[in-house]
């Protein structure tokens, strides 16, 4: 989960982590950069991502970095203010975009569609 709002990305990963009883192993960051750190270093299936964050790497530079580098794994957008960068997310190649606040249900419907 990469969000740079640290309340939202708690709510995420307590939501992953109840939902899936701790069947899936997760990693959180706050920015872009953090991110791009993480996946160099482990293997992921999924990255949610925020499209509004501080620094460098941004949501939309992100969703690219993770296309060209490390096409297999899948992506999932959200913001709460830019619908524009939700349409541009997808067409960058995101499966799925999600504006804030989440709906749960939703969310976790498009994660198992997703990782299964």
């Amino acid at each position: 989960m990469v969000e740079d709002n640290r309340l939202e990305r708690k709510l995420v990963m307590n939501l992953l982590q109840k939902h899936f009883n701790n069947d899936i192993i997760t990693d959180e960051a706050s920015t872009g950069s953090e991110a791009v750190q993480l996946l160099s270093k482990l293997s992921y299936d999924l990255v949610i991502t925020d499209l509004v964050m501080p620094g460098k790497i941004e949501g939309i530079q992100l969703i690219r970095t993770v296309i060209e580098e490390y096409p297999l794994i899948r992506i999932i957008a959200i913001s709460g203010s830019k619908p524009y960068y939700l349409y541009m997310a997808k067409k960058l190649g995101a499966e799925a975009v999600f504006t804030k606040p989440l709906v749960n249900e939703k969310i976790i419907e498009i994660i198992n569609y997703l990782l299964n």
